[in-house]
């Protein structure tokens, strides 16, 4: 009876692999899901995974001991990279750490597109830097171990982006200099997740999750414009004028500052995210999302439908 923990089911990525792992599970696999804070998961769902036999306990990469109390046993555990920059080497540490002490064999972690990059640390982009160093840390653990280098979510434009076309002027402003990129879902990253938390992948072995296209900013936004009600223009701009313009309107300059503007991420964040398309980054495709899942990956136009109410 193997026992799968997985983490971070707060979470959008943790929430549906939790979901699929459930689904797609052996009848004799045994599941711990943990959460900073189990009460802020909707009781709806909390009660689905209970009526499959799942438990789901408190626990923080942030706390050692409560890594081991529930790592304890499992054969495989999981780790999501978390929202706290320059602090998240540290929380996937802890979880090797605990996993390590407590005999698990395998960890399987959610890396980001880019975090091979050869290029000293300092020199990569913004978003990669710490999925670099906390890679590094688990292939030197001597785990087993598999990771999941996700490109960038297609619901970021909705989630992050769209809240600022109005407050600038009914513009998209980007940086990405017309060069495509394979936008991946959520909902496919979570569940290629499941699968390797389940022994789905090759020991060992690094997956790309990407889309099923490479398609460019403005492409996607000129869809949105079409299909979704929108309407705006589509401005590229220089890198160094996009921080600029973002900085006097007040955007953060740290991930943890409150944004006073429509406009959630820091301007790091911000920026990045064009260039990890304009230096192609995420020009490829991969069938990681078929080989794991069985499904095709879903596209961009499906995932924005879904999320059509936040173009409102």
């Amino acid at each position: 009876m193997p026992k799968y923990v997985l983490t971070g089911v707060g979470g959008s990525i943790g929430g549906t692999a939790a979901s699929y792992a459930l689904e797609i599970a052996s009848p004799d696999s045994t599941f711990v899901f943990t959460t900073s804070d189990p009460s802020k998961i909707p009781a709806e769902k909390l009660e689905a995974w209970k009526a499959k036999g799942a438990t789901v306990l408190a626990a923080s990469y942030d706390d050692p001991s409560s890594l081991k109390r529930v790592f304890a046993g499992a054969e495989a555990v999981n780790l999501i990279s978390t929202w706290a920059f320059g602090h998240r080497c540290e929380q996937a540490q802890n979880a090797i750490n605990a996993a390590k002490s407590c005999g698990v064999r395998r960890i399987c972690y959610t890396s980001f597109v880019g975090a091979d990059d050869p290029a000293p640390v300092d020199e990569m982009p913004f978003l990669p830097r710490d999925h670099k160093r906390t890679e590094a840390l688990i292939r030197a653990s001597g785990l087993e171990y598999n990771i999941q280098r996700d490109y960038l979510y297609i619901d970021n434009i909705p989630n992050f982006f769209a809240s600022s076309w109005k407050f600038c002027g009914d513009r998209w402003l980007s940086n990405s200099h017309g060069v495509a990129g394979a936008y991946v879902s959520r909902e496919d990253c979570g569940r290629v997740h499941a699968a390797l938390l389940l022994g789905k992948g090759e020991p060992n072995t690094v997956y790309d999750v990407t889309g099923p296209e490479a398609v460019t900013d403005e492409q996607v936004f000129q869809w949105i414009c079409s299909n979704l009600g929108v309407e705006g223009q589509f401005v590229d701009m220089p890198d160094e004028e996009l921080r600029e313009y973002w900085i006097q309107r007040g955007i953060p300059t740290s991930v943890f500052e409150p944004s006073p503007i429509p406009m959630k991420l820091c301007v790091d964040d911000l920026l990045c995210c064009g260039e990890m398309l304009a230096r192609g980054y995420m020009a490829k495709t991969s069938n990681s999302v078929e080989l794991l899942t069985g499904h095709q990956p879903v596209s961009f136009r499906e995932t924005l439908l879904k999320l059509q109410p936040f173009f409102a």
